[in-house]
């Protein structure tokens, strides 16, 4: 349970950098008057992989939601019942999905932050 915590701080404190990078992108849009073509395709294709990663940050908050339940309950049955296997399973899962959201948000971070230094 305190794995899905700590997950569940991860991901909240890194969403809450999502509206400063849109931020971030509206203002160097808006000082670079003269931005080209390829330039808006590039803001236009950041603005919608920081909106579909934040997205999935909310979906994967509310899917440890569901598992913190689901494992207090385990904890709360008798003995026998603990160690559920669909319970096991379902953490092993979200394991690989935060893997995966941390690894694609790093990148998305770094990828964004050489692009805006271009721009300046």
């Amino acid at each position: 349970m305190s794995e899905n915590s700590t997950w569940r701080k991860a991901i909240i404190s890194q969403e809450k950098e999502i509206p400063t990078f849109r931020r971030m992108l509206a203002t160097t849009s808006e000082k670079k008057r003269s931005v080209d073509a390829e330039g808006l395709v590039a803001n236009d294709i950041f603005s919608k992989e920081l909106l579909m990663q934040q997205k999935e940050m909310r979906q994967l908050n509310h899917d440890i939601d569901v598992q913190q339940r689901r494992l207090t309950r385990d904890c709360e049955c008798e003995a026998e019942n603990k160690y559920d296997i669909d319970t096991l399973c379902s953490q092993d899962i979200l394991r690989d999905r935060i893997k995966a959201i941390e690894k694609h948000y790093i990148d998305l971070k770094c990828n964004f932050m050489n692009y805006i230094a271009t721009l300046l």
